[in-house]
């Protein structure tokens, strides 16, 4: 029997159809940004919660009642990440959006002198340059610390930082729950992967790491639980993730919750970063953060 002529047309569009290369992962379509050392921009917000605010008892003599707010309870941080040779170059302000209304005028919200801006490359360690920083010998105006062994604390209880976030073996947990529709970000349709889990399930583990420290920190760390939210774009691509962090042991003065809001955008960018002059720079013994929090 012959076929009509249209078959073989329809045919071929089905074969093309049936040969359309599947989605990357978020781990592939990062690890593939790393090895072609690109960038990209990074705007983070993180809110703490530290519950109810209790006033402190006065004592004798006491002009002021100090209330329980936390140092700061928001931060906003912008800047790039350079995959690969990873290297980061993030500047973070800081504010308290919790003040009670009828201690406005006590309690300051100026918050500008702890801004502060923090450069990361590869081993190279992290420059920091923060107003407020009091061991800042005269006509320097940045820390360096180089430390093998800074960051492996919260890396091994699962601290998820920008760089833990993009790191595969985080990439492929958070995505690991079925996808289902989201929506356009950054110009683009997503899909959104939800999930929960304890912090320490997030540890990233490397062959220098003392294996009996990394067991006493997870078995001292405190029953932390994250749930999480993870766009992605048609290419594979993190969009956005949002981070609810619950902390139920939390002591007093430090939050109970932490939301972590952080958009992704212009993937693919060209990124120099590049460390500070050295004239200006100061080394210090003191760890410092690869991230500002």
């Amino acid at each position: 029997m012959r076929l009509p002529r249209i078959a073989p047309a329809m045919l071929m569009i089905t074969l093309a159809i049936g040969c359309a290369p599947a989605a990357s992962s978020p781990a592939e379509a990062v690890a593939r940004q790393a090895e072609d050392s690109t960038g990209v921009k990074v705007t983070k917000i993180v809110r703490l919660d530290y519950g109810e605010a209790m006033p402190t008892p006065l004592g004798e003599g006491d002009g002021v009642v100090p209330v329980n707010i936390g140092e700061y309870n928001e931060s906003r941080t912008t800047g790039v990440l350079r995959l690969g040779t990873t290297a980061s170059d993030l500047t973070t302000t800081y504010y308290r959006t919790n003040i009670p209304e009828d201690l406005k005028s006590v309690i300051p919200d100026d918050l500008s002198y702890m801004t502060t801006r923090a450069i990361s490359i590869g081993d190279s360690g992290t420059y920091e340059q923060r107003a407020d920083r009091k061991d800042m010998p005269a006509g320097k105006t940045w820390l360096h610390h180089a430390g093998a062994g800074c960051g492996a604390v919260a890396r091994l209880v699962g601290a998820l930082d920008l760089r833990t976030i993009l790191s595969p073996q985080v990439l492929r947990k958070l995505a690991a729950p079925a996808p289902s529709s989201g929506e356009v970000i950054d110009g683009v349709d997503t899909v959104v992967h939800a999930g929960s889990a304890l912090q320490t399930e997030f540890a990233v583990r490397s062959p220098d790491d003392d294996p009996v420290m990394a067991a006493v920190l997870r078995e001292q760390a405190r029953p932390t639980e994250v749930s999480w939210r993870l766009w992605v774009g048609p290419d594979g691509l993190p969009r956005r993730v949002r981070l609810v962090t619950t902390d139920p042991e939390a002591v007093e003065g430090v939050p109970r919750t932490t939301v972590t809001e952080i958009d992704f955008t212009d993937w693919g960018s060209t990124v120099s970063i590049e460390p500070p002059p050295a004239d200006q720079v100061h080394e210090t013994g003191s760890c410092l953060n690869p991230e500002p929090r």
